[in-house]
């Protein structure tokens, strides 16, 4: 890929990068590091990028990819759980608890059935939509969701 290839792409598409980064993170500075770990990474290995689906739809997988893999960071889920439960009381605790739980369960979990969880949980994309950015059948979405609500469900228990 050539640099005036990748800085087109950087342009057009950077800032739902960024934007999906800040989602799943809740952190600029995270967040920024994300993006240009995406661009970076196509920069060094363009060939990841195959054509099976859009470059939204790659970029898209690829950001949700480098979250899930700053999230298992033991520091960034403290800090993200720190900040959720700061000077907000009982409730504030318990939605702490939920995010800590949630955050063990996603570092337990391959990186296909963390994204999909963050695909399905967070994003409440449909399975067609997931499909698409999975490069894989509705019904194949289908069946790891059902069998990834059932490890979850027995986690939870």
């Amino acid at each position: 890929m050539t640099r005036d290839a990748l800085d087109q792409l950087y342009r057009s598409h950077g800032h739902a990068v960024l934007r999906r980064a800040r989602r799943m993170l809740r952190d600029d500075d995270d967040a920024r590091d994300v993006l240009h770990d995406v661009f970076l990474d196509l920069h060094a290995r363009p060939d990841q990028f195959t054509g099976v689906s859009s470059v939204a739809t790659y970029l898209y997988a690829a950001a949700t990819h480098a979250c899930l893999n700053r999230i298992r960071n033991g520091k960034t889920r403290a800090r993200l759980v720190a900040v959720g439960t700061a000077g907000h009381g009982e409730g504030a605790a318990a939605a702490g608890d939920t995010r800590t739980l949630a955050s063990e369960i996603l570092a337990g979990l391959s990186d296909e059935d963390a994204a999909l969880a963050i695909y399905l949980y967070c994003d409440e994309l449909t399975h067609d939509e997931i499909a698409e950015v999975l490069g894989c059948s509705r019904r194949h979405v289908g069946d790891r969701a059902m069998r990834l609500r059932r490890r979850v469900m027995e986690r939870v228990a």
